[in-house]
């Protein structure tokens, strides 16, 4: 993959673009291909050649699908051998040479590690030595599976991540330029460069992040969300009805509440969307149904963790139930509990190794979700594997007497992103002891003391709001469900 090249040349076309890409007269599709055209230059090969390569590659058949993402393992593993210490230390203790794993299936050699797992070892231990620090993107989990945790993406991946939301964009004739409104919580501020950074570096992110903000400015209307209540229901609708999006896309959790809200009220939408896009939680029967009777459009169902940065799957077109793995971007395994592969139709856990993250390296990451394995030909004709039924996000959300709803995505993401508690918190677990009365239960980390426990609670309290009555209790351990989950919100028989 080629990285970001940029030249002052290009740097300054940015700025006589501006004027261009805010003129009223220039026509709306003229703007959008120039704008385009033009990013694709600034931000190098990697994302027109990665955009071009999805397209063409989501007709090719299994094997040759297949022998793509093998080949681009083949160089993260013999990559990982060589320059990120775990890795270095694994292959030395089972003896193998740094070019022996070479598909999928030479994987099982190498462990499976889970989000405790990494939390066992120094963050050093996964990076890798023989790149610079500005390579990496520091970023936290929302901790949506009770354990949160830190990582980095590789920054010279983000054309790739970035072609990757645009290709599936594109399944749904949604196109580059189109506006939508983006229901989530509040991004966290990205962190600065390093002190050590050279000037070509900070040039090229200087540029991108300009490039960035101009595509934001032009087609996203961002709506931050940390609970929804039949007031900011009335508001969302307002928003949308203002800005005349072609698609919507949020927290599951939060586009049901917000439809269930309005339809209670009668309130319907004057414009037909182009879509729906559901992202971070699972999509139940109940929620499906809310979207479909309010919004009316299809729903598109997106599968990604914020580990990877990218959408590692989305839903079919043809078949809404059925997820397609994008296998340019990563190699995916449904495993049973005893590390075996599941054959067909068989339900197991969801392994994930990120295809370009070298920065460091995520190789059969545990994501902590069930799935079914599928095994047919869709009728769609794109070659991509099919997995379905993905669980293993809670569902359960917090209802405040007030009727605000907070899901289980914005409560980790308030906490360990927007929020730093992660260096103090292992596990967590928000119980609901009455309508009016919740306990945060804690695993805590070294550097746990009253005044983290305090200032926890108090960040959870402007959270909640100050309706119920909010407690914080440490414990050795949160034990799973007999389902074998461990929801994040849990929620008393008598709530």
């Amino acid at each position: 993959m080629r990285g970001l090249s940029i030249s002052r040349k290009q740097a300054v076309k940015i700025e006589v673009a501006r004027p261009a890409l805010e003129s009223p007269r220039l026509s709306q599709s003229s703007i959008a291909k120039f704008a385009f055209e033009l990013g694709g230059k600034i931000v190098g090969g990697g994302f027109l050649n990665s955009f071009a390569e999805m397209q063409r590659a989501q007709w090719l058949t299994r094997e040759e699908l297949r022998a793509r993402s093998d080949a681009r393992l083949r160089k993260l593993l013999k990559h990982a051998a060589e320059n990120v210490p775990f890795y270095s230390r694994e292959y030395k203790r089972q003896g193998l040479a740094l070019d022996e794993l070479q598909n999928t299936e030479d994987l099982t050699a190498l462990p499976v590690l889970g989000k405790a797992d990494y939390r066992k070892h120094e963050l050093a231990e996964f990076y890798a030595t023989n790149l610079p620090e500005y390579r990496r993107l520091d970023k936290t989990t929302s901790g949506s599976t009770g354990e949160p945790f830190q990582f980095c993406l590789d920054r010279r991946a983000l054309p790739v991540i970035f072609a990757s939301h645009l290709f599936y964009d594109s399944w749904h004739r949604l196109r580059p330029f189109d506006r939508y409104i983006r229901i989530a919580a509040s991004p966290p501020t990205p962190p600065s460069l390093p002190s050590r950074t050279p000037v070509g570096a900070r040039l090229r992110q200087s540029i991108t992040s300009a490039l960035q903000s101009l595509y934001e400015k032009w087609t996203q209307g961002r709506i931050s969300v940390w609970e929804v209540d039949t007031e900011r229901a009335l508001s969302i609708w307002k928003r949308i009805e203002a800005f005349h999006p072609k698609y919507v896309m949020g927290y599951t959790s939060s586009l049901a509440t917000i439809a269930d809200e309005l339809l209670q009220r009668d309130i319907r939408l004057s414009r037909r969307l182009r879509g729906v896009v559901t992202i971070a939680e699972t999509l139940s029967p109940t929620r499906r149904r809310l979207l479909d009777e309010f919004f009316g459009a299809p729903i598109i169902n997106r599968y990604g963790l914020r580990e990877l940065g990218s959408w590692s799957a989305q839903s079919c077109s043809e078949s809404p139930d059925r997820f397609h793995i994008n296998t340019e971007i990563v190699a995916c395994e449904i495993l049973r509990d005893d590390g075996t592969p599941c054959a067909p139709g068989e339900r197991g856990r969801v392994v994930l190794t990120d295809l370009y993250n070298y920065a460091r390296p995520f190789i059969r990451y545990d994501t902590g979700d069930l799935a079914i394995a599928g095994n047919e030909q869709c009728s769609c004709g794109r070659g991509f594997p099919l997995i379905t039924q993905i669980e293993g996000r809670s569902q359960e959300c917090l209802r405040t007497p007030s009727g605000k709803e907070i899901s289980p995505v914005v409560l980790g993401h308030y906490l360990f992103v927007y929020h730093d508690h992660l260096a103090v918190v292992r596990h967590y677990q928000l119980v609901q002891e009455s309508s009016d009365r919740v306990t945060l239960l804690v695993v805590p980390d070294k550097g746990w003391d009253e005044q983290k426990r305090d200032r926890l609670r108090s960040d959870l309290a402007r959270l909640i709001g100050d309706e119920m009555e909010i407690d914080v209790e440490t414990v050795a351990e949160i034990p799973k469900e007999k389902s074998g989950k461990r929801p994040i919100i849990k929620l008393h028989s008598n709530v």
